[in-house]
């Protein structure tokens, strides 16, 4: 412990340092290779717009020999437009100034007669350009998918077909990503990935990912980022990745800018607004937006142990409301030194009402006849609060940003059975209440110092601690009016403190080398009910190496390698036991370690004309894996009557290995046409204390668009799920499609589109299949055959509308923000 707070403090320490340490100013060279004299001179000027006469604020101003025709020194305009160029020698000079959206304006003969001298060229008007910025939106113009050195970016506002769903919907269309039925994500087959929202974590994120993605509207989402080898400067993300989503919002435009949408549909409704403000050094941004799905289909649950055979069916209906909402802003203290802040709040009610027919029978005898009426509600509210500062300096690229986080979440879950013989009333009811809160508290430093030789150097420092409490109440109440009640509380504290060090370079000016180093350590306390407390430490070193290879300027090698360890979150850690129904039930394990991960990739991509095209290859092995551990047991029901229960928990009982391929393409036939695609192939070995498995598994996503002309155009997405290989078995094969259509209204600020869920298909028939041999852990040997069949086709219709102004653009300024990525998520099971 004393040893990981020395290196944290010392990381914290050396960071202001280098931050404060003066920088040798850098001898200018001119063409004949004599240096520019250095003098004490100043000049001085403002810029402002030729038209309005108001000031440009943040305007570049070059400082050009008239020797030599090159820039020697130069100045950015504060606020008000003005500029101060100092340290200036005896001579004649020219001004060079530009901005976004202007042209460039040259002030000629400028001349500093004497050392002291102090210049002033008065006020340098320069007129807009309003050719070059309709080029710019013109040229601008995104693909839907981008593969760039480190991450694949899938620009969802691209997409119409997303239009009106939610972040589950957007997801499951991004390259080497899959979703099962209930909004699971695996990235290149491993659930273990960290999703972020605007590279930061986020409180609905604490429980299950898959609920939490079904709260975030679509129409919000401007972009999805993979990053699959992340560097050392990201925490130790696990075997997988990091999902990234990017929503919309200020992009740095004076004025007041915002948009409005809305969506009715079959199974799904939305509605959501926004609003930008800026004016001058001061920028406020909000969202807000809310969201109903509603859904139903069927299921049955059959299990066989020995000569007992237990079977379960019904019909299932699931509905949810949640909202969001966000106030954010940015402020300039003056060019250089920059505060922002936010505040996200994301919360709602998810339902599902599922009435079974529940037998069973040992051989040939009824022993089980009932019905069971579940009612499962889970209600949950997280908000994140963050403030951050950055400081740039002189030197391009040379910044300082000190961040903090505070997130919290509460979440409700209540599940209700009611046990009846057919028209009687309910001779059980079973309650089951759990109330959780999970808090995290940031803070972060990062440094990051370029060099002359095109160096890079990164450094940084990170402390996150959490607290999780859960309480948990169990009623059985009889008809007779007797009730037995238990209680579980629990307590865990988990601390992180890591420091890290990354240094990128170049060689002969077409190889780029990033490598890295981070330390980290883990502090854990945990309190159950009773005497079953304990405390654990242990540290790690993460290394990672990157290198990429540019041939031509269109052929592009990669090679990565990184460690990578992933702690257990709440969802699977927590000891509740969930009776889901009235032979299953899911508890967490407090008991769990860390999961170790090593990843290669190996990769290539290139573009010529109209066509891009990527693969890579990669290979991870995940020690001491968390998978799901089933046992089944022998109980007594209120009549006094045998009956099978099997409970599902976690262990760290595998060794996972994969090895895959990813491939993307994407190719223009024409200028209106676009044709998109990629796949992810590979072969998965899992081997577990008593359980083992195998098997190729692949994925294939699938896009086009049409633009027809007079704002009108159309899209398509689909995509292929194979089986899926689990350490006690295999989920079925899926598949999913799209089609929208969509029309410009407003002279493009809005506009009106059509969408079709699955329309060449009414349901989506699931299936999954549970084997269980016996073992130590697991008195019986049993097998669970599951069938689901889910209603999702649907028929949405959306309404957007951008209105504001935009005005001039002020230099973009890079986001430092907070990355907790190194906690393993859940899946969905409505566990918390």
């Amino acid at each position: 412990m004393k040893k990981s707070l020395l290196l944290a403090l010392l990381g914290l320490s050396t960071v202001p340092a280098l931050a404060q340490a003066p920088q040798a100013a850098p001898q200018q060279q001119a063409a004949s290779g004599m240096a520019v004299p250095r003098g004490n001179a100043t000049i001085t000027g403002t810029v402002q717009d030729a038209d309005t006469k108001k000031p440009v604020e943040f305007a570049t101003v070059a400082l050009i020999n008239l020797a030599t025709g090159k820039p020697i020194d130069g100045a950015m305009a504060d606020d008000k437009g003005r500029f101060t160029i100092s340290k200036v020698g005896v001579g004649k000079y020219r001004l060079q100034v530009s901005f976004l959206g202007y042209q460039q304006k040259l002030v000629e003969d400028v001349t500093v007669s004497s050392d002291n001298a102090s210049v002033n060229v008065g006020a340098v008007a320069i007129a807009s350009d309003a050719k070059k910025l309709s080029e710019v939106v013109i040229t601008g113009e995104k693909p839907l998918v981008e593969e760039k050195i480190d991450r694949t970016v899938y620009n969802a506002e691209k997409d119409i077909t997303n239009s009106g769903g939610n972040a589950a919907d957007v997801l499951q269309k991004v390259p080497a990503l899959s979703l099962d039925t209930d909004g699971n994500v695996q990235l290149r087959g491993s659930s273990n990935v960290r999703v972020l929202i605007n590279n930061k974590p986020s409180a609905i994120m604490a429980g299950s990912v898959a609920d939490a993605l079904k709260q975030i509207p679509a129409d919000q989402i401007k972009s999805v980022e993979v990053i699959t080898s992340p560097s050392a400067k990201y925490d130790a993300e696990g075997t997988a990745g990091i999902i990234n989503i990017i929503t919309k919002k200020d992009g740095g435009l004076q004025g007041v800018t915002g948009s409005v949408a809305a969506t009715a549909g079959t199974r799904n409704s939305n509605a959501n607004a926004s609003l930008n403000i800026r004016r001058g050094k001061l920028g406020i941004n909000g969202t807000f937006g809310g969201n109903m799905f509603y859904n139903h289909g069927n299921m049955s649950n059959t299990i066989l142990a020995g000569n007992t055979t237990s079977f379960q069916s019904g019909k299932t209906r699931i509905n949810g409301s949640f909202m969001n909402a966000l106030i954010g802003f940015d402020y300039d203290l003056n060019p250089k030194n920059n505060i922002s802040g936010s505040i996200r709040s994301n919360g709602g009610t998810f339902k599902m009402e599922n009435d079974q027919e529940v037998s069973s029978r040992e051989g040939n005898t009824l022993i089980q006849d009932f019905r069971n009426e579940i009612r499962n509600r889970n209600e949950r509210i997280g908000t994140d609060y963050n403030l951050d500062y950055t400081r740039t300096f002189k030197k391009p690229g040379q910044e300082l940003a000190l961040l903090s986080l505070y997130s919290v979440t509460n979440t409700d879950n209540d599940i209700r059975q009611d046990y009846l013989n057919e028209s009687e009333n309910p001779y059980l009811l079973k309650r089951n209440l759990n109330e959780g809160a999970n808090k995290e508290l940031t803070f972060q430093a990062d440094y990051t110092h370029p060099f002359a030789n095109k160096t890079m150097l990164e450094l940084g420092t990170k402390s996150i601690f959490r607290d999780v409490e859960s309480d948990a109440l169990y009623r059985d109440i009889l008809s007779s009016g007797d009730e037995t009640r238990r209680t579980d509380a629990f307590f865990y504290e988990q601390d992180v403190y890591a420091t890290y060090m990354t240094y990128g370079f170049m060689l002969k000016k077409k190889l780029n080398v990033k490598m890295g180093g981070r330390y980290e350590y883990t502090d854990i306390n945990a309190d159950l009910q009773g005497d079953n407390d304990y405390a654990l430490n242990y540290d790690n070193f993460i290394p990672s190496v990157a290198l990429s290879y540019n041939l031509n300027q269109k052929h592009t090698f990669r090679a990565n390698f990184t460690q990578r360890i992933q702690r257990p979150s709440l969802f699977y850690l927590n000891p509740y036991v969930q009776e889901q129904t009235s032979n299953t039930r899911v508890q967490g394990n407090p008991n769990l370690d860390a999961e170790l991960t090593d990843l290669f990739e190996l990769g290539y991509s290139t573009f010529f004309k109209t066509t891009s095209l990527s693969v890579t290859g990669y290979m991870r092995q995940t020690d001491n894996a968390i998978e799901t551990v089933a046992n089944i047991e022998r109980e007594t029901d209120t009549n006094g009557l045998p009956v099978d229960v099997t409970t599902l928990t976690f262990d760290n009982i595998a060794k996972n290995k994969t090895y895959g391929v990813s491939l993307f393409g994407n190719t223009k036939p024409t200028n209106n046409w676009t044709i998109g695609g990629s796949s992810n192939i590979y072969y998965v070995d899992l081997n577990g204390k008593y359980a083992s498995n195998s098997g190729w598994m692949y994925n294939i996503n699938a896009n086009s668009s049409y633009t027809f002309g007079k704002g009108i155009s159309a899209q398509f997405n689909g995509g292929f799920n194979s089986r899926r290989i689990q350490l006690l078995g295999e989920f079925a094969a899926f598949s999913y499609h799209t089609i929208a259509i969509k029309k410009d209204l407003f002279d493009k600020r809005g506009g009106i589109s059509l969408g079709l869920d699955n329309p060449f298909r009414e349901s989506m028939r699931m299936r999954n299949d549970v084997r269980v041999e016996e073992s130590p852990t697991n008195p019986r040997a049993y097998t669970q055959q599951i069938r689901i069949n889910n209603f999702n086709r649907g028929v949405r219709v959306s309404f957007n509308y951008n209105f504001g102004k935009m005005e001039q653009q002020r230099p973009p300024r890079r986001k430092k923000s907070i990355k907790n990525d190194d906690a393993k998520q859940g899946d969905s099971n409505g566990m918390n």
